[in-house]
């Protein structure tokens, strides 16, 4: 397996699981009547460092 075909198995290797948190994020996110400020926020940067995530491993 050479270079390139290594950093493809990767970058998708890592898509699965990061959706995965992206969308348990985004429902906390959507329910979260009843949480903390705090942990709101802190919902909120997972949510915007997945999407960060996601686009360096798209743009890559």
């Amino acid at each position: 397996m050479n270079e390139s075909e290594r950093l493809a198995k990767l970058r998708h290797d890592l898509a699965n699981p990061l959706a995965a948190l992206l969308a348990e994020t985004q429902l906390l996110i959507m329910d979260s009547g009843g949480l903390p400020a705090e942990a709101v926020a802190s919902l909120r940067e997972i949510e915007q460092l997945a999407i960060r995530m996601r686009t360096l491993l798209r743009e890559g």
